[in-house]
């Protein structure tokens, strides 16, 4: 069953008419069991403070999460501009954990560098937890990956069985 997503009216609306001022802003926070650091990256060109947490400013491009009877998964596709980034992700050896948010342009004041919060909090209007970077393909140009969450009709039911020497109570 496909899982609905809410986007305000507001931001609808001005996104669906014929001209529009509005930009909407994916916000991506990675981490990582090997790297000590949190990674915060916005897709703009400038950086951003929200939540009391500076997101730097990075384009990439990220799909929206699919709403089908298959796990969640989306595509992530990055510029190799220095290396830096696939030789990091070549380096680690467990999947990175990806949360993204998607905030409304406006929502932030464009005349300051980092641009901060007008109203905070500002209101998130598309989040997607829980994601594992997978996939992961690096060449000289571009980095791609697979944003994917967890499979839970994988899972066994029950996890615990209650057997005769987990629980002996039962088997008097």
């Amino acid at each position: 069953m496909a899982k609905q997503r809410s986007v305000s009216t507001g931001l609808r609306r001005e996104l669906d008419s014929q001209e529009s001022g509005e930009a909407v802003l994916v916000f991506m926070t990675i981490t990582n069991p090997d790297v000590n650091d949190i990674i915060r990256v916005v897709s703009d060109s400038v950086d951003y403070v929200w939540n009391g947490n500076r997101y730097i400013g990075f384009w990439f491009d990220a799909s929206l999460l699919s709403d089908d009877d298959a796990p969640p998964q989306a595509q992530i596709r990055v510029q190799n501009v220095d290396e830096t980034i696939g030789h990091a992700l070549q380096a680690v050896t467990k999947p990175c954990r990806v949360q993204i948010d998607v905030v409304a342009a406006s929502q932030f004041d464009q005349t300051v560098v980092p641009r901060i919060e007008i109203d905070a909090p500002a209101i998130v209007e598309y989040s997607a937890k829980h994601l594992y970077l997978t996939n992961v393909d690096v060449n000289v140009m571009e980095v791609t990956g697979t944003l994917s969450s967890w499979n839970y009709s994988q899972r066994s039911w029950p996890g615990i069985r209650a057997t005769k020497s987990r629980c002996p109570a039962l088997f008097i």
